[in-house]
């Protein structure tokens, strides 16, 4: 990930860490594991917790996370975790309706 254009993007659940490794193995110029819309409400903490354990024992990755939208219950925890997580390099934030949604994202440095 270390070429500033992204010409392909991958997705990923958070809740598939099997798949976490094999989108990263797939050549795409950027993985986003996401939060969000492909994951359960039910597994929404245990997505962050999946990813959480993957970054540990592969501390060379580098990502993208879609976290959940901004009135989301999970949002606060999502913006926590990316922020404390080397590996996460990006965060793509869905249904963005403000420059303060946005200045929120922006203070975790990602």
């Amino acid at each position: 990930m270390s070429n500033p254009i992204v010409r392909s993007a991958l997705f990923v659940p958070g809740s598939r860490p099997e798949r976490f490794g094999k989108a990263l193995a797939s050549g795409a110029d950027a993985v986003i594991v996401d939060f969000e819309d492909a994951v359960e409400e039910p597994l929404k903490r245990q997505a962050r917790d999946n990813l959480g354990q993957f970054l540990n024992s592969q501390p060379q990755v580098r990502l993208w996370v879609r976290v959940n939208a901004p009135e989301h219950a999970e949002h606060a925890a999502d913006l926590g975790f990316c922020k404390a997580q080397a590996g996460v390099v990006g965060i793509l934030l869905p249904k963005v309706e403000s420059a303060a949604q946005v200045a929120t994202v922006a203070a975790t440095g990602k």
